[in-house]
């Protein structure tokens, strides 16, 4: 593996989770200012790990809703044989 694979790999600790969370909310998708609070870490690297954790989260919260059918006008429902 490339020296940048290898860095993107690796695991941010929980306080540059924070950090990245709280400049996010207030940069938005600023990722090369947002990199630079971070030492050793990339605005690449930043993003990914956003998007990583975005994907994670919408799975994790998705709601799954039941399909309805709208039944056209012409549909006559009966329980007579």
């Amino acid at each position: 593996m490339e020296e940048d694979q290898v860095q993107e790999i690796k695991d941010m600790s929980q306080e540059e989770e924070d950090l990245i969370c709280r400049l996010h909310r207030l940069l938005g998708d600023r990722w090369k200012l947002i990199a630079g609070r971070l030492p050793n870490r990339t605005a690449k690297e930043v993003e990914k790990y956003w998007k990583k954790k975005e994907i994670e989260s919408f799975k994790r919260n998705k709601i799954y809703k039941p399909i309805c059918v709208r039944l056209g006008p012409s549909f006559k429902f009966s329980m007579d044989n």
